[in-house]
């Protein structure tokens, strides 16, 4: 009777089935510059991930998440080896946005100026020369101090769009942009630039009348 009882419990009992390794996404949109965490659920170790667009995206495993940092703009995806299975996960890279400020208070000033965080420009300051050359080189200088600026449009028609090809030299510094554009233009000639550097500053240059 022992014997019997012993086999029904056997009989009786379900085998443990563990449950199949999951992505906590299988797709990812980031922004140049941005990280995001892929956590592997149901797994305890992770053997291998990879990607197949290494200058897109790199990848680090910490534990049982991934890393995932977005370098460029592209598409890669990520593949993973854990615990036997294979998962993958499609990754979609995007420009960083820029938030652009507000720039009506600045279009209604119409006085020759170049203002940036490190330095101020006036045309009615005495000492300082604006000059246009060839339609699209923009030049600066202070007399009195000796400050120089030098932007060029990177184009000689210019409208109200964004300048791909512009540039901008302070005191023989080169300033690095990430955005460029001619925010108005007038008839006359007047033309209203807003630049942002790398580092977020924003930049007004507004030659007028000249």
């Amino acid at each position: 009777m022992l014997m019997a009882f012993v086999a029904s419990c056997d009989e009786g009992a379900e085998p443990v089935v563990k449950e199949r390794p999951l992505l906590s996404a299988t797709t990812l949109s980031l922004e140049v510059g941005d990280s995001a965490i892929l956590h592997v659920a149901n797994a305890d170790t992770i053997y291998m991930a990879s990607t197949n667009a290494p200058n897109v995206v790199s990848v680090r495993i910490d534990g049982i998440d991934i890393i995932v940092k977005a370098l460029t703009v592209g598409e890669a995806n990520i593949n993973i080896n854990v615990n036997g299975a294979r998962l993958m996960c499609g990754v979609e890279v995007y420009e960083k946005t820029t938030t652009k400020d507000d720039f009506s208070t600045e279009l209604n000033d119409d006085r020759c100026r170049f203002v940036s965080p490190s330095l101020a420009i006036y045309y009615d300051t005495p000492g300082t020369i604006f000059s246009i050359a060839n339609n699209q080189i923009i030049e600066i200088r202070d007399l009195s101090t000796g400050d120089h600026v030098k932007f060029d449009m990177g184009t000689t028609t210019p409208t109200q769009v964004t300048l791909n090809n512009a540039s901008l030299i302070i005191n023989g510094t080169s300033i690095n942009l990430k955005h460029a554009s001619l925010e108005h233009h007038t008839p006359d000639g007047s033309m209203w630039f807003y630049l942002i550097d790398t580092n977020d500053n924003s930049i007004i240059l507004v030659v007028a009348n000249l």
